[in-house]
């Protein structure tokens, strides 16, 4: 049984560096006017050719061409239609994929992990968070464990988890093995290869990640590291072929078919966990209008048997508008359950591992 279900959003990143969704193009024009990006420049410049082309459009309709969520929405609609701007048929799968590096590259070049003494350790945020869920793990009763459901792309908790000697399962494939922690990335992750074959997506764990490639030589030399798996997915192989060297990322939108065959087990195991769950925290998801997605999963998982005990949702927002999105979500039966905190993600995890009264070890 999942006891505790926790629910991340770009909030729990952004403390460890990543750009939200509203100024993650900012950010990405930003590391375009550098000379970081090397063989991924070319990919970032179509994507903002793309937003020039598609500002003719605002004389009959309105899309706000600077959120990195509509433009993915956007793109995802002109594969369907198979027009974007004056792009047609194959033009859009390329501008699909240069999305797709220029949020995994913005990511990896703006999340830098601390390094000294010869050792790369997580940010402080998340080792944190890490310690909470291993703590958790570790007094655990009745088999009751936790699970992490996250929106966010990045490897900064993937790291973190394995810095902690954790090995969670991301429930690529079905498992019954309850003892792992789910970790369960509904949006995919920049670590995820998929195989050109059959279509399997294949995880490149820090385990394999490390014993390949070795930092420390380089530690006594830098103070931050940026870790970057996804220049590295040739690594794995699967149908004895190297696997795809895009990683697996979805759309946070409402159009996710063709992704069913690739993650509906991740999204099968989080309405499982969140059918158990008796306590629900949600970090730094603000709950957009536009994820009808998560709206129907949260619907049709939480209807289970179990009696929810609380609901919570940390976000620094004081505006009272993803207070109120919130409100909408939740039914008549777990409403005085529910609690909003004005919390940033570093502020939360200390609140709920007090409230679980949780005993903190030393690792």
């Amino acid at each position: 049984m999942v006891e505790n279900v926790f629910i991340l959003g770009a909030g729990a990143s952004f403390e460890s560096g990543a750009p939200l969704m509203n100024n993650f193009l900012d950010i990405s024009e930003e590391l375009l006017m550098t000379n970081v990006l090397n063989e991924k420049r070319e990919a970032f410049q179509e994507v903002f050719s793309i937003i020039s082309d598609l500002q003719i459009i605002h004389s009959k309709s309105y899309l706000k061409l600077d959120n990195i969520e509509t433009l993915f929405g956007a793109i995802e609609m002109a594969r369907i239609i198979n027009r974007l701007g004056t792009r047609t048929g194959n033009e859009i799968e390329v501008a699909r994929e240069s999305l797709i590096k220029l949020i995994v590259k913005t990511l990896e070049k703006t999340i830098k992990l601390p390094a000294s003494d010869k050792h790369i350790r997580p940010t402080k945020s998340y080792l944190e968070f890490a310690n909470l869920i291993n703590d958790l793990q570790a007094s655990n009763s009745n088999n009751s464990t936790s699970s992490i459901i996250s929106f966010n792309y990045d490897v900064a908790l993937d790291f973190a988890l394995h810095y902690t000697s954790q090995s969670p399962d991301y429930c690529l494939s079905h498992s019954n093995d309850r003892s792992r922690l789910h970790y369960l990335k509904l949006h995919g992750s920049i670590n995820w290869g998929r195989c050109k074959h059959c279509k399997e997506v294949l995880p490149y764990n820090f385990n394999d990640y490390f014993r390949k490639y070795n930092w420390s030589r380089l530690l006594g030399e830098v103070k931050n590291v940026l870790l970057t798996p996804s220049e590295h997915l040739h690594d794995l192989s699967h149908c004895n072929e190297s696997v795809e060297n895009i990683p697996v990322i979805v759309p946070p939108t409402w159009n996710k078919t063709d992704y069913q065959g690739t993650l509906t087990n991740v999204w099968t195991q989080a309405a499982e966990d969140l059918s158990t769950a008796r306590n629900i925290f949600v970090i730094g998801y603000s709950l957009p209008e536009s994820d009808a997605f998560f709206r129907y999963l949260f619907a049709l998982g939480t209807a289970g048997k179990s009696r929810i005990k609380r609901f919570m949702v940390f976000d620094p927002n004081n505006t009272g508008e993803i207070k109120g999105r919130y409100e909408t979500l939740i039914g008549r039966g777990i409403y005085d359950r529910f609690e909003y905190r004005e919390m940033k993600f570093s502020e939360a995890t200390p609140f709920i591992r007090n409230i679980l009264n949780v005993k903190e070890n030393k690792y």
